[in-house]
């Protein structure tokens, strides 16, 4: 069986330990790759055609495949990712059950390891993971509000594209931050309706030159390549990182050069 998260195999969420945390995240297939669309701003904000989906070991391959119009490299990986997605939209209950099972696991093994559990359900989606509701699961009294509520003592955290979710009350447990984007006039001003209304954004710098003059645009930058662990950031924090896989060559108002 496909496992559902992936724990500490990328470069960036492994620089956590050194804070002391383990992250599970857990990969779709973005935008409409496996047939649904798991992230409903992704035309607006124009992070489709460059979503870091493709970067590291996804973009591995001698060959590609079309996935619903969508040219993908031919692997392992973006394969897995689509039959979550899929399983997701056509077996919800066995995939929350799976999901609940393997979240349990983790945090035995981050326990072991001597190291704090954190999650992140939407490493390449944008699912409102507050608004899943999750039912009954073993010995639970009854059905939880969400993931989150299941597991009230395990933080959750995760980047969206969709402003509105900023605006509205979310689990004590559940950081979000704002991908922020220039694409679309009406998406950026939602953004920066956001934004003053107290969220924390993310830019994406094309390059290093980018960066750096985005860090000194801002007041107390944070530098967001050096850990992925958002929910220790200070509030309405600016976060600057530079670009991954094909995005580096994308100058489209999503990613900034």
């Amino acid at each position: 069986m496909t496992k559902l998260l992936n724990i500490d195999a990328n470069a960036k969420t492994i620089k956590g330990q050194k804070k002391g945390y383990m992250t599970a995240v857990m990969y779709l297939a973005p935008y409409k790759t496996s047939g649904i669309n798991v992230c409903p701003f992704a035309e607006k904000a124009g992070c489709w055609q460059t979503c870091l989906n493709t970067a590291g070991r996804g973009g591995i391959s001698k060959s590609t495949f079309e996935a619903n119009g969508i040219t993908l490299p031919d692997n392992a990986i973006q394969r897995a990712r689509i039959w979550r997605t899929q399983f997701w939209a056509n077996h919800r209950t066995e995939f929350l059950a799976q999901l609940v099972k393997e979240i349990e696991a983790f945090i035995k093994k981050a326990e072991r390891k001597g190291l704090t559990p954190v999650v992140r359900l939407n490493g390449t989606s944008d699912i409102q993971w507050e608004k899943v509701k999750i039912p009954r699961y073993r010995n639970d009294i009854g059905p939880k509000a969400n993931m989150m509520e299941r597991f009230p003592n395990i933080q959750f955290y995760d980047y969206t594209k969709i402003p509105k979710r900023l605006a509205t009350k979310l689990p004590s447990n559940y950081y979000l931050c704002l991908s922020y984007s220039a694409a679309d006039a009406k998406y950026e001003k939602a953004c920066t309706t956001a934004i003053i209304n107290g969220a924390s954004a993310v830019y994406v710098a094309r390059d290093q030159k980018t960066k750096d003059r985005l860090l000194e645009r801002f007041h107390e930058p944070v530098d967001g390549d050096e850990h992925d662990l958002r929910f220790l950031d200070p509030p309405q924090a600016a976060v600057v990182l530079k670009a991954k896989g094909s995005a580096k060559h994308e100058t489209n108002g999503f990613v900034l050069g």
